[in-house]
């Protein structure tokens, strides 16, 4: 098979059809004849079993699926190695999450490039699509969770009041691991971005961070439970949205840029909380607005000639909280507008089931898992 073809074929069963931009990339991160292993590998199987379909050396193939590991192009269990099923898990494992690296398999200038190409022009318009998809099934998006420092400055939220699930100061306390990683997008093709990188808490008190911590070149951290909620309000404080194990920008988020880029608001799901207006504190100064990645914030006429007070949408607030965390009269503070049930994810269609639903997208397909 022509070098060219198998690229072609590893980047339709990745499910990503016809794109010229990803099969550039695959070129750049991977040489024929790793991409020829990885087809192999779409179900798992031993490098015995990939030795005798390749008509390879077992040994030399298994320093092969060994630099396959550490690019994060495979998982491996105990006798089997596998790639990845989809572009989403690719891009985590390969550029995102684990995968910053700082050795020989660290992403090149030129793949940071051909990244950020594909993102901007190409992918992110997918995610549009699946987003879509995701809410179509589960009548959701991925909830924003309350910032650690909104709560903190709302004295009408009592501790009792904060859901375990949404108290994100909790875990980080009870963590028996503490994990961080660069933010992949903001590596992968973020250039112009110049936000806090050590973000990503995808590892955060995960058997697959302590993993990855000691693999050679890794960027990952560990951390104390001082610096891990010293991380999480310097993020706060730098406007980044807490989404997911993400604390994430409007101009690189794989999933809050598409949104913002197309101001689709109704996409982003909502937490239990919304941000309210003091009006007798409000100075006018207009922090707030610009804080606020929803723009869900707008000034009005106050009770006095040439005054201004900021007013919440309610239907645009998601309840990130960044808009309070930095208020320096205190006129902005949380308030709870929807009861714990709220955050019971919807059954699919057709049956019941107290599990979450997760939409995985394939380029433009999509099933569920």
């Amino acid at each position: 098979m022509a070098g060219n073809s198998i690229y072609k074929a590893l980047s339709d069963k990745l499910g990503v059809w016809e794109s010229e931009r990803f099969l550039k990339i695959l070129e750049e991160m991977l040489t024929p004849e790793e991409a020829r292993i990885c087809l192999e590998l779409f179900e798992p199987a031993t490098c015995r079993e990939v030795a005798g379909r390749l008509d390879m050396d077992e040994k030399e193939l298994s320093k092969k699926l060994d630099v396959l590991l550490d690019k994060g192009m495979l998982t491996r269990g105990l006798t089997q190695y596998a790639f990845h099923t989809t572009l989403l898990a690719f891009h985590h494992e390969c550029v995102a999450d684990t995968a910053p690296h700082a050795g020989p398999y660290a992403l090149s200038k030129k793949a940071k490039e051909l990244w950020a190409d594909f993102f901007y022009n190409e992918w992110s318009y997918h995610f549009m699509e699946h987003i879509e998809e995701m809410i179509k099934v589960t009548g959701r998006n991925l909830p924003i969770w309350p910032a650690i420092g909104a709560l903190e400055r709302s004295p009408g939220i009592k501790p009792e009041d904060i859901l375990p699930e949404e108290d994100w100061k909790l875990r980080i306390e009870n963590a028996k691991s503490r994990i961080l990683a660069p933010c992949g997008c903001r590596i992968s093709w973020g250039h112009e971005c110049d936000l806090p990188l050590m973000t990503c808490f995808a590892c955060f008190d995960r058997p697959r961070g302590e993993y990855y911590l000691n693999q050679p070149g890794r960027l990952l951290k560990e951390v104390s439970l001082e610096e891990s909620m010293a991380i999480a309000r310097q993020a706060e404080e730098a406007g980044l949205v807490h989404w997911g194990d993400c604390y994430c920008c409007d101009c690189c988020c794989e999933n809050l840029f598409p949104i913002t880029r197309a101001k689709r608001w109704e996409l982003m799901t909502p937490n239990r909380f919304l941000a309210v207006v003091d009006e007798e504190k409000c100075i006018g100064c207009e922090e707030c607005i610009d804080r606020c990645p929803f723009e869900a914030i707008e000034m009005k006429p106050g009770a006095a000639p040439k005054e201004q007070k900021s007013t919440i949408d309610p239907e645009r607030c998601k309840g990130c909280g960044l808009c309070i965390i930095t208020c320096k009269p205190n006129a902005l503070t949380y308030k709870i507008v929807r009861p714990p049930e709220y955050l019971k994810p919807k059954p699919p269609e057709g049956g019941q089931s107290d599990k979450p639903v997760h939409v995985i997208p394939v380029w433009g397909h999509y099933f569920l898992k």
